[in-house]
């Protein structure tokens, strides 16, 4: 799998931007020509692209949200705390991939096109997710990059025929739980970069790209005692405003073009996404317990932990008290060296203590019931763009207008584990819209499962009593096929009783 190479430099030269266009004509109408820079490219995508569980689910994860895969539907995610998190401090990493095979030939756009292709380099098709969350006690922070590259045309074998477009999102966002993780409030932006890319490697050039910003806000609210949860996101409009090296040639009606695989290309003005609202609601039952608040190893052990830290508190005091009155420098650090033993054994008592509460709440997980099962439903809403084509109309310089309505794609899922403690199932359905007249909705159907496997720590690198599971997730529709697996943790990590490694 090759990796995502980063957006090209355009180094220090002096750069034209949109707003100085004075193009030959409107954008026409569908099936004509393009023969004019002024249009935007629509970047929307309607289909589900996410890891193996949301997308087994059918993206229906706006009212679940946590770990990683809750970044790309939910911007509350950094600060959510699923039953399974119970440290102070905790952290999740994640890195999703897919292999240029599993796109060729898709109409990943769903525009009634091949979105690739046919002799188009697929070594430049390419999607990666690295993500990362950082969580500090009701405080979360995570970084979640989406980079995205089509090879859209042109001759595999020769390196200055090749036509590109990469378009890459970082989602830099910051949460935090009220009322022990019961209402959870997040924010945060999104940061857009598109590139047209002609050649490969030593030899491609950028003789386009846009840069544009776009806020988010996202909540979770798990009321307590209660089966259910509800959550909403909402991410900002981006209009990324096109910018071209000097050296590009204006033709004479004022457009940007150059000599593409397949003849002059039309480069637009500006590259869009437009706003989505995504609202969804997720209940639980078949045994699961109800909504209950977040606890850390902390939290448990709460009046020791004080004790500990008074009595670290007196101590400090009548150390201070004795060393203001030491007679030589000498009796001086010894009193010193005396306080920072017994701080040290202190601070001993205090990692003990936490380590016990964090074996009491593996102790109360391991007896929790395996009998879970919920269901989990969304609607996903996105706004419109005006003067925009999608993707392909760069590659073949055809006009199809894309975005030029508001779309909705109501999304359904479901989990069971069918085998306690072993196996779990999902499954999911959503109605992907279309935002071309030259295509139509279609149904996605979506199921995976998560298979328990053994303990293991990697070589110390994981807690002693860390157990794995290997997940997949598969999503089949009209000229649209995925599939991903994941490996990751398996909640909870005991069963009956926690025994300590």
């Amino acid at each position: 799998m090759p990796v995502c190479r980063a957006s090209a430099v355009l180094g220090l030269s002096v750069v034209l931007v949109a707003p100085q266009l004075h193009a030959g004509g409107p954008l026409g109408e569908n099936g004509s020509a393009l023969t004019t820079s002024r249009y935007s490219i629509d970047l929307y995508q309607t289909a589900v692209w996410a890891g193996s569980k949301v997308t087994s689910l059918g993206g229906s994860y706006v009212a679940l949200a946590y770990d990683v895969d809750g970044m790309l539907q939910n911007p509350a995610a950094p600060a959510v705390r699923p039953f399974f998190s119970v440290t102070d401090f905790d952290y999740w990493l994640g890195f999703g991939a897919t292999f240029p095979s599993s796109l060729t030939g898709m109409d990943f756009f769903n525009s009634g096109s091949k979105t690739v292709e046919e002799g188009a380099d697929p070594d430049s098709l390419v999607y990666l997710t690295p993500a990362a969350i950082l969580q500090f006690g009701n405080f979360g922070f995570g970084v979640n990059l989406e980079l995205q590259s089509y090879g859209l045309a042109g001759d595999a074998q020769a390196d200055s025929g090749r036509l590109s477009v990469a378009f890459n999102q970082a989602h830099i966002q910051a949460a935090y739980s009220f009322l022990q993780g019961e209402l959870v409030l997040g924010g945060g932006v999104r940061l857009l970069r598109m590139e047209a890319r002609v050649g490969s490697g030593s030899n491609r050039t950028a003789p386009m790209s846009a840069d544009g910003t776009g806020a988010e806000l996202g909540l979770l609210w798990q009321p307590r005692g209660q089966y259910f949860s509800l959550g909403a996101a909402f991410r900002g409009n981006i209009t990324a405003v096109a910018e071209f090296p000097a050296g590009l040639t204006l033709s004479p009606e004022g457009d940007f073009t150059f000599e593409g695989p397949g003849g002059t290309i039309y480069l637009p003005e500006s590259a869009k996404l437009p706003w989505d609202l995504h609202v969804g609601v997720v209940y639980n039952f078949g045994g699961a317990p109800a909504n209950q608040p977040w606890r850390s190893e902390s939290s448990v052990v709460k009046r020791r932990l004080l004790l500990l830290e008074l009595e670290e508190e007196d101590l400090v005091l009548e150390y201070e008290q004795k060393i203001a009155a030491a007679r030589s420098e000498r009796e001086r650090e010894v009193l010193e060296d005396e306080l920072s033993d017994k701080c040290a054994s202190i601070a001993a008592r205090v990692k003990a203590a936490k380590e016990d509460g964090y074996w009491q709440i593996q102790d109360e997980l391991a007896r929790r019931s395996r009998n879970i099962a919920m269901i989990t439903a969304s609607l996903l809403i996105a706004g419109a763009v005006e003067n925009a084509v999608g993707i392909e109309s760069l590659r073949n310089q055809t006009v199809n207008r894309s975005g030029e309505w508001l779309v909705a794609s109501p999304r359904l899922g479901s989990e069971v584990e069918v085998i306690p403690d072993w196996v779990r199932l999902r499954s999911g359905v959503y109605l992907e819209p279309t935002r071309f007249s030259t295509s139509t909705v279609r149904p996605h159907y979506t199921g995976g499962f998560d298979l328990a496997l053994g303990v293991w720590n990697v070589f110390g690198l994981w807690p002693d009593d860390y157990r794995w599971r290997l997940g997949a997730g598969a999503d089949i529709a009209r000229d649209f096929q995925t599939i991903g697996v994941t490996a990751a943790g398996w909640y909870p990590r005991h069963r009956g009783k926690a025994v300590r490694p």
